[in-house]
């Protein structure tokens, strides 16, 4: 397979046009009710960590979760001029989604037509996994747009071979090691895209100095993350949930229909392009970009440690749309024909979209917005807090305050331990209850944050494949409230709201 040469699908003034309609679209979709669902457990982590002071931070990514210190540290000025809402901790993530389908339209023209340009970047902004990436405040949707511009950067300097497109390359290669460590996969991707596209192997020199330089400049960050592997211990091993998570939840998580007609697009357009032609440089980008990481990381997975989840592959969504788009265009050969064809799309992706942006949409129907606002309209100065650790939480309900610390002002915080920014850890101790007896004396009124009532088990499977088991659960049976009631408490009121109830309890 050999690049295309010029052609007037690439004009410019054209494909900027292509580009920002795409940009708009990604943006706008990403972006609409994204601020309905409340916070879950990842997203409070990106709030607590990125508004610590710099040395606070810096402490913090030294110990843990350095995979996402740029992320952070770049929310962290976010923050600082736009705020921590659920709509602006998200904003960034549809930003970024909207830059990404300008990059797939960017890399089709560079590769193909105009016409399979449009057509990815469109079906790009409608993956599932793309519209969940921008509705989350994590560095995923990040990593899909450090992807594909790494990769047009990468057509650019093969196309081109000017020395200052491969020094950009090594800076983008570095950046996105950074911003994502899983996006060094992306090198022997695109060295087998040299190998596939002959007329590139000219720029052998070029590119394997750039990466090179690149890798170097990354590698004490990419040492650092090794030393963290430990944050990740608690990734499932590979099993027989994985053909789903690579067939469903990967790139069409919440939308199996969709997935189904992707691969009938796939298989039909598969057929057309095979028929009398050579096939397209197109895949030439596409399927190493897929196929290697994956292949990867799957044996990384079993032969050392599991480093698997299919949300990590979001790096791979726009090669996914390449795919579709060329398959799409190979079938149809008018506008009205593709477009229609595209709203079928928009209708198998819809019930998922809807469902990301409900209120309880995060994994488990996590809700510490939900209860971080209760707790500001209903929390009065002098009242004790206490927050304890449910079944469904990682760590201490302490991630309502987290949301939002000023929805506690005033109030007293009796069950806090050591600090998170002490310990460069994510989280601060929470003490237990039993140990608060003496300072439960002083409290006339105390707000206890918990888990939701159950009276039978429950068990929930993420698409991670993880599988939480919550026992029952009353907490009138519980020792923390033989401990409140010992020290002359009594319930007064309780509010329950999707997986938290908030117990108030009086002298």
């Amino acid at each position: 397979m050999t690049l295309p040469g010029p052609s007037p699908a690439r004009d410019v003034r054209g494909l900027s046009r292509d580009s920002l309609l795409v940009f708009a679209v990604g943006v706008l979709l990403g972006a609409a009710w994204s601020w309905r669902p409340s916070f879950w457990y990842d997203e409070v982590a990106t709030l607590y960590s990125s508004q610590r002071s710099r040395p606070d931070l810096s402490n913090l990514l030294g110990h843990i979760d350095a995979v996402h210190g740029l992320y952070y540290v770049a929310m962290r000025y976010w923050f600082a001029v736009f705020g921590a809402s659920e709509f602006s901790a998200r904003f960034p993530s549809a930003l970024a989604v909207g830059a990404a389908g300008a990059g797939v339209v960017m890399l089709g023209a560079l590769i193909s037509t105009r016409r399979v340009a449009v057509l990815s970047g469109l079906l790009f902004v409608i993956l599932p996994s793309v519209t969940w990436a921008a509705a989350e405040a994590r560095g995923y949707a990040a990593t899909a747009a450090a992807a594909v511009w790494l990769t047009v950067i990468l057509l650019a300097a093969l196309r081109l071979r000017r020395w200052w497109l491969w020094a950009l390359y090594a800076a983008g290669l570095a950046v996105s090691i950074v911003l994502f460590v899983y996006l060094l996969t992306l090198v022997p991707a695109h060295l087998l895209t040299l190998l596939l596209l002959r007329a590139a192997r000219r720029s052998w020199l070029g590119w394997a100095s750039a990466a090179a330089v690149g890798m170097a400049v990354a590698a004490p960050f990419v040492a650092l993350v090794r030393r963290e592997a430990v944050q990740v211990a608690w990734i499932p091993p590979l099993d027989g949930h994985l053909p789903r998570a690579v067939a469903e939840y990967q790139w069409f998580v919440g939308a199996p229909w969709f997935a189904v007609l992707f691969a009938v697009l796939v298989a039909a357009g598969a057929a057309a392009l095979v028929r009398g032609r050579r096939l397209p440089p197109v895949l030439s980008v596409a399927l190493p970009w897929i196929a290697v990481p994956m292949a990867l990381l799957l044996a990384y997975s079993l032969l050392r440690s599991p480093v698997y989840l299919p949300r990590y592959f979001t790096f791979t969504t726009p090669a996914v749309a390449l795919i579709g788009g060329l398959c799409l265009a190979a079938l149809t050969r008018r506008w009205w024909q593709a477009a229609a064809v595209l709203a079928v799309f928009a209708v198998a992706a819809s019930p998922g979209y809807v469902a990301q942006r409900e209120q309880w949409a995060k994994p488990s129907g996590m809700d510490f917005s939900t209860v971080n606002v209760f707790a500001g309209q209903h929390l009065r100065p002098g009242d004790c807090v206490l927050f304890d650790k449910p079944a469904w939480n990682p760590t201490s309900l302490r991630l309502v305050k987290d949301v939002r610390p000023e929805a506690f002002d005033g109030t007293r915080d009796i069950g806090l331990g050591t600090t998170a920014a002490s310990r460069g850890s994510l989280w601060d101790d929470e003490l237990a209850v039993p140990d608060l007896a003496g300072a439960l004396d002083s409290c006339s009124v105390v707000w206890f944050f918990t888990d939701y009532e159950r009276d039978s088990e429950r068990i929930i499977r993420h698409t991670s494949n993880e599988v939480w088991r919550l026992p029952p659960y009353h907490f009138e049976d519980t020792e923390a409230f033989a401990v409140l009631t010992r020290s002359g408490l009594r319930i007064d009121d309780r509010a329950t709201f999707n997986v938290t109830q908030a117990v108030k309890l009086v002298r």
